[in-house]
Order: structure tokens, then sequence, then C-alpha cells
């Protein structure tokens, strides 16, 4: 016996001079957030939900259990805990503080941000199309140069919308001309119509630019979920210099880089 408490005595020794932990000691993770769906790692602070969204869903790890969960802005964010999964629930627009402790004093603050969904679309090329059976070469090219020039957008320029409802039917958008400077606002709705020949449907952005001088631009739209095409028809616009025109169209092709 005296033997067996001679080499704990050394054992404890040594741990004690090396720091080395011993049988006794807690070694406790800090806590984290791990996507419930994904298993990933939150590895920010800062999390930003989409204020139409259904919530953001989380397994909190680490600690020692018996989480508390308390918000700072119960207008932004609220939250559901099954003893499971943590889901952040959002309720309007704005910044709220999360945060998750437990019994032993450790915690963990997460940064909130709820903000409606937006989208960015960067413009690749504006050209123009031209119909005019009595249009001169010269008139034709002038022409297609002038109304593709004359955009809202050039390449290099970008849409940027910013949603007002879950459908993403309406909402604010910044248009920039050019890839750097300034840009211009306006409302837009995004609706469907039918064709008048075919009666085929197709999808139309329609935005009222807040300097009455722009006036209303409406876009049909074609495209995929990365690359569209917005048509805008301006004939009306140009007829009265080129009395001979038939139809024109400024065609602008985007990109989307965000949303």
């Amino acid at each position: 016996m005296k033997i067996k408490q001679t080499i704990l005595a050394a054992t404890v020794a040594l741990s004690a001079a090396f720091g080395l932990p011993s049988c006794g000691d807690d070694d406790v993770m800090p806590i984290y957030l791990t996507d419930a769906e994904n298993n990933t790692e939150l590895t920010s602070d800062n999390l930003t939900i989409d204020a139409f969204s259904e919530g953001e869903k989380f397994i909190i790890q680490g600690g020692k259990g018996n989480y508390s969960i308390s918000v700072t802005d119960k207008s932004v964010i609220t939250f559901h805990y099954d003893g499971d999964t943590l889901t952040l629930l959002p309720l309007g627009t704005g910044t709220s503080e999360t945060l998750i402790a437990d019994r032993a004093g450790n915690s963990l603050v997460v940064n909130v941000s709820v903000e409606n969904p937006s989208a960015e679309l960067s413009v690749t090329e504006t050209t123009a199309e031209v119909t005019g059976d009595d249009l001169t070469q010269e008139q034709t090219r002038n022409l297609q140069l002038k109304i593709a020039q004359e955009g809202v957008a050039l390449a290099g320029g970008r849409f940027v919308f910013t949603f007002a409802d879950k459908e993403h039917s309406t909402g604010d958008v910044k248009i920039y001309p050019e890839a750097t400077g300034n840009y211009k606002v306006g409302i837009f709705t995004r609706m469907t119509k039918y064709d008048e020949d075919t009666g085929e449907s197709y999808d139309c952005i329609q935005i009222r630019m807040a300097d009455s001088t722009d006036g209303k631009l409406t876009f049909h739209i074609t495209g995929s979920d990365t690359e569209y095409v917005f048509r805008e028809d301006v004939t009306d616009q140009y007829r009265g210099s080129y009395p001979a025109l038939e139809d024109a169209a400024r065609i602008y092709r985007l990109k989307k880089t965000v949303g």
C-alpha cells in the first residue's frame, strides 16, 4: 500500500511540475454553434438572416450544457430551443445580440443582423436592336449606337435590388451607370405579363425612378438564375427623330454577382 501511495504522490507531483492535466481536471471546450443542416461550425461572431426566411437552425456545442439563451432586441429576433436545436427567427430588420451561456460561466455572443434580401446584377454589355425597312444602313448603325450609349447603365454598371417582400416582387433599386461613381434610386415592381399576339407569359420589371426626369423604365426579363437579359422597348422614344423606325429595343445583358 505504501508503494502505491508513493507512486501516486510522484505522479501528482510530475503533473503539477510539467503542467499536465490530472484525471480530476475539467477540460471544457468553449461554446460554439454548428449549422444544423450541414454540421459546419459558425466561425464568425456575426450572422446575417434573411428577413423573410423561416430562420436559421444551429446545434449548440461546447460548454457544460444546461444552456441559457437571451436576445437583446426582441423586436429583431426571437428564438426556440428544444434542448437540442436552437432556431433563430427573424421578426424585423435590425441587429440584436444573442447570448448563450452555461452555469459554469462559459458564454458565446453572436451579433445577428436581420436584413431584407438583395441581388446585384452587373451589366456585361448594353446593345440595341433596330428595325425599319426604310432606314439606311448608316441610320441604323448610328441609331443602334445612340440607343446603347443612352441607357441607364453601360458595361461595368450594375443594378442592385433590395426586396421588400418574400416573393421578391417589390422593393428599392439602385442603378449604377458605370463601374464607379454615383447611383440613381428607384422603386421597382416585378410582375407577370402576357404577349398580346401569342398569349405567352413573361416576366416584367417596372422601375419608377426617384428623379422625375428619368421617368419610368420597363424591362422584359429573360434568362437563368445567374445570367439575365433586360429588354427595353424604346421605339416611341426615338421614332420622332427617325420617322422610318418601326421597332427599337435596348438590350442589357447582366450577370448575377451577389444574392
